[in-house]
């Protein structure tokens, strides 16, 4: 017999819940609603029985994982924005699931949840009465140092992120402020970039951009000087984008900050672009 004591009567029915979908309940499994208790009948010893309740009681720690960022970005990074304490959980439940890509060792993070079963497996099988929230406070150890580090991770990203959107938004000011020198720029992306005016020449910088020009933060080192910087030089009011991947880096910061004056067109069109010119 294995019994699992509750403090809190929402922990105590999600438990009881999970275990009616993966038992013969009520058959082995009976539930004290006064004494938050769960008790399931695992004799003669039942390994595979022992493994259900320990999914079980694992899929319950994980309802916990949101709490612990929560305290962790709180009490450890002193953050207390309630928007940039849930921009931060959501970025690391991203990286946690593998949707970001681009952070060495990110890996390790996806089978975060396998500690926890771990953990559940040592105690349902050690048997007799678990206290859940000993489970929490003791058991938890290497799951919430991983947390740890993945929170870690995040709040880089979201650093990242915020100096990225500065970027950006310091690009549209000095936008802003230009005048148009050029009406269309056709930009071509197949691999490698090339930008042109609207009679298929070359667009390049005719001038560079003084220092009093730019927003304060933003220096034209920062800026890409092939590209980027010719087109905020032209300032032009369409821009006509030929390519199949405009999710690359610098499609995405030029469609970000360029906004409603950029078109996208299949690659494929751009072959027939200029063919009077040439």
């Amino acid at each position: 017999m294995v019994s699992i004591t509750f403090s809190d009567l929402e922990d105590f029915e999600f438990m009881t819940a999970q275990l009616t979908k993966v038992t013969d309940y009520p058959k082995r499994v009976k539930s004290d609603r006064e004494a938050l208790k769960v008790s399931i009948a695992i004799e003669p010893y039942d390994t595979r029985m022992c493994y259900l309740i320990s999914q079980c009681l694992a899929l319950l720690g994980t309802t916990y994982e949101k709490r612990w960022m929560d305290q962790l970005l709180k009490s450890t990074y002193y953050f207390q924005d309630q928007d940039e304490i849930a921009e931060i959980s959501a970025i690391a439940r991203n990286i946690g699931d593998g949707n970001i890509d681009d952070i060495p060792g990110a890996s390790r993070y996806s089978n975060r949840h396998d500690l926890l079963l771990e953990a559940a497996v040592s105690c349902i099988e050690q048997g007799g009465t678990i206290s859940f929230d000993s489970f929490l406070r003791f058991r938890t150890g290497p799951y919430r140092s991983l947390l740890a580090s993945l929170i870690g991770e995040a709040i880089d990203e979201y650093k990242l992120e915020q100096e990225y959107q500065n970027f950006v938004q310091a690009l549209r000011i000095l936008l802003k402020s230009r005048d148009t020198v050029t009406k269309r720029a056709i930009l071509v992306f197949n691999g490698s970039y090339h930008l042109y005016n609207a009679t298929g020449q070359v667009l390049t910088c005719q001038e560079g951009l003084r220092i009093e020009d730019l927003p304060n933060g933003l220096s034209v080192e920062d800026i890409d000087p092939d590209i980027l910087l010719p087109l905020l030089v032209a300032a032009p009011e369409e821009i006509h984008f030929y390519t199949d991947d405009n999710e690359e880096g610098l499609a995405q910061t030029i469609r970000n900050v360029f906004e409603e004056r950029i078109y996208f067109f299949p690659y494929c069109m751009s072959k027939i672009l200029f063919s009077g010119n040439h």
